[in-house]
């Protein structure tokens, strides 16, 4: 029987159908946007991705030729790093504070970074949900009636099925969670203001959640006592869904923001904290970069240049040689997360001539997203993490020169995922090993029929702009501190 995953996304909800022989059926989407209420901040009305479930299932289903009756199980991924304060009915006391929020920066100031380091294996960051809850506490009016501090995902799955559950491997983005438990840790809750039993239980991604309520069933269209996966976020769905689930391969996700991870047998601590570690579905682990700016950078050139789509796009970058005639962007729109995390760095163009035009900035963010990539790559080689080859997903693996610049920066042959839907397909993979059509989730990433096309890289051609551009990092960076 097939499958339904759901990706709620920051620009967009998605739903796909996956057969029981691990092929993308059908698909549909319904688009939203997040709301910038002040500089830093960032939000999104949870409401919007609960009126988007019925009619993007509803469009899967009709592309899929299935009815609501033939889907043996649902599972949502989804962005994470996100807070949704709820009471005690599971209702949205506030907006939800998504990813690329930063309004907790000064609350961090008198936290040890080493601690959250040595024992979350991550970046002592406002991004994360942990911060995201200080600053709640701090500042929402209705704080008092906070029953659950659920990620987007849960909130979901709780609106679904009445249970409060959240993934291992959200959980281990937050800053509140052991790595190396592998449980909520309460000097961690307590240091950022909250308790367990304001949080969701942990629970394994595939594992079933619960069962779909009425409420549930009238959200989706879908019949009640469907059973519901527990999910997990989209940095951990896109791998899955482009079928990686063992070490060898960079997973590059080319959305609004790029993240770019490879799997690991062992729990590696990145002493420079250029990567993160996260647990990952199936028992392994994930070391990546949250990521920063990147197809939101190409849409924000697209209106600075008057250029219209992504095609366009694409095309007036080609018009400027490799390495842009000396022109150079640092992606650094929302903050620098590569090479190094700074929260106030800022995005710039250098090397700048009357002789520069449009293309030439154009290509520039193309190149400068990629040489951060590059960045994460290096780090994950000096870790000892293996990085064969790339495989590229979302929106912007459709454009064959920006595929291109990555392989020829890396240096590494680049596989691209023409079906852009990698997160919901990951989460109909985890549906799939929830209704038991899949024994694990290895084997159903084995499984999975992906339509994938290789670009091999060319010659070294940007050595000198990779190092332009570490050298106007490093010369900007003493003005952003």
């Amino acid at each position: 029987m097939p499958t339904l995953g759901v990706d709620v996304g920051t620009q967009s909800l998605k739903a796909v159908v996956l057969g029981d022989q691990m092929q993308a059926l059908g698909a549909g989407s319904v688009g939203y946007r997040p709301a910038f209420p002040q500089p830093g901040w960032a939000e999104q009305d949870p409401r919007h991705w609960l009126a988007a479930l019925r009619p993007a299932i509803a469009a899967a289903l009709a592309e899929a030729r299935v009815t609501s009756r033939d889907i043996a199980a649902l599972a949502v991924c989804g962005q994470l790093d996100g807070c949704v304060p709820t009471d005690g009915e599971e209702r949205a006391l506030a907006p939800a504070i998504i990813w690329m929020d930063r309004r907790a920066e000064s609350l961090l100031a008198a936290i040890d970074p080493a601690l959250i380091r040595d024992r979350c294996g991550l970046v002592l960051d406002a991004t994360h949900m942990g911060a995201k809850i200080a600053w709640l506490d701090a500042h929402l009016p209705q704080r008092g009636e906070v029953a659950t501090w659920h990620q987007p995902v849960s909130f979901l799955v709780a609106a679904l099925t009445g249970r409060r559950v959240v993934s291992h491997s959200l959980a281990s983005t937050t800053m509140l969670y052991d790595m190396h438990k592998g449980d909520w840790d309460d000097a961690l809750l307590a240091l950022f203001g909250t308790r367990r039993d304001q949080l969701p239980s942990i629970a394994g991604d595939a594992e079933i959640a619960g069962l779909l309520t009425a409420e549930g069933a009238d959200l989706t269209g879908l019949h009640a006592g469907l059973p519901v996966a527990v999910g997990t976020g989209d940095d951990f769905s896109n791998p899955l869904g482009c079928g990686i689930h063992r070490p060898g391969i960079v997973a590059v996700s080319l959305g609004t923001a790029e993240t770019v991870a490879a799997l690991s047998d062992r729990d590696i601590v990145d002493p420079g904290m250029l990567v993160e570690t996260h647990a990952f579905p199936g028992g392994r682990f994930h070391l990546g970069n949250p990521g920063w700016l990147s197809g939101g950078a190409v849409r924000w050139a697209s209106a600075l240049l008057s250029i219209a789509g992504d095609e366009a796009f694409s095309a007036r970058a080609a018009e400027a040689p490799p390495g842009c005639d000396g022109v150079t962007f640092i992606p650094a729109l929302s903050g620098a997360m590569s090479p190094k995390w700074i929260a106030a760095a800022r995005g710039s163009f250098i090397g700048l001539t009357p002789s520069h035009g449009a293309s030439h900035l154009a290509r520039a963010v193309l190149e400068g997203t990629a040489f951060a990539m590059r960045d994460v790559i290096d780090r994950l080689d000096a870790l000892g993490v293996p990085t064969t080859r790339l495989r590229l997903m979302g929106g912007g693996a459709r454009s064959d020169l920006w595929c291109q610049i990555r392989a020829d920066v890396s240096g590494r042959p680049a596989e691209l995922l023409t079906e852009s839907d990698a997160s919901a397909i990951g989460a109909a993979l985890l549906a799939a090993v929830a209704a038991g059509i899949m024994p694990d989730i290895g084997t159903a990433c084995a499984a999975l029929r992906l339509p994938m096309r290789s670009i091999a890289p060319g010659p070294p051609v940007y050595d000198d702009a990779y190092r332009r551009y570490r050298d106007g990092f490093a010369a900007l960076e003493p003005l952003w501190r």
